[in-house]
């Protein structure tokens, strides 16, 4: 999904590069493809709407007057300083308060839910010095199970799973029991993958 986002945000900042200078023509084009790519990346759209109204007050205000910088420049830089505002403004830290300390993990089919639980569950076990549980909850796209294990041995961190259940919520409320029942000598903190 990022990487979607990604490429469409340069796409959008690709039409401002020959400019001289940001006018009301090519930031109109601009907003044009970067509220088209949020709405793509499933961010709902007056949320985005709003964003891109933000972005273009910007561009066409006092900042524009920056005259070293080039036009595809000072929108990347108005562009990511409204991402920063839209997100909160500051960066706050994984709240693994809890006994045990879980984190879920929602998303679009396709995302990259499964990767970044792996690498969540790996950065809490060398940065942090956790012991991470993987908990395989996505009983719906075929072999998530599958890849959520190749990546745990990958990393060493163990995988709770249920073949034989479909329900994500009675997953997750086991892998957590799992995870209280052995926290003593194996696992810290789970992480739920669904």
């Amino acid at each position: 999904m990022f990487e979607s986002l990604n490429d469409r945000l340069d796409e959008a900042f690709k039409s401002l590069s020959g400019q001289g200078k940001l006018t009301e023509i090519n930031v109109a084009q601009s907003i044009k493809e970067i509220r088209r790519a949020l709405v793509a990346a499933d961010v709902n759209y007056k949320i985005a709407k709003e964003f891109t109204d933000q972005v273009k007050e910007e561009a066409m205000g006092s900042q524009n007057v920056l005259k070293a910088v080039k036009p595809g420049e000072l929108m990347v830089k108005i562009v990511m300083d409204e991402l920063i505002k839209l997100m909160g403004g500051q960066s706050v830290g994984i709240n693994l308060n809890g006994d045990p300390g879980v984190v879920l993990v929602a998303g679009l089919q396709g995302s990259g839910k499964t990767t970044f639980c792996a690498k969540l569950a790996y950065h809490l076990k060398s940065k942090r010095k956790q012991n991470p549980l993987l908990v395989a909850c996505d009983v719906y796209r075929p072999a998530a199970i599958d890849q959520l294990e190749v990546l745990g041995k990958q990393i060493n961190v163990p995988v709770y799973k249920e073949l034989e259940s479909k329900n994500p919520v009675e997953i997750a409320s086991n892998g957590i029991l799992h995870a209280k029942k052995n926290r003593d000598h194996r696992y810290g903190r789970s992480a739920c993958d669904r």
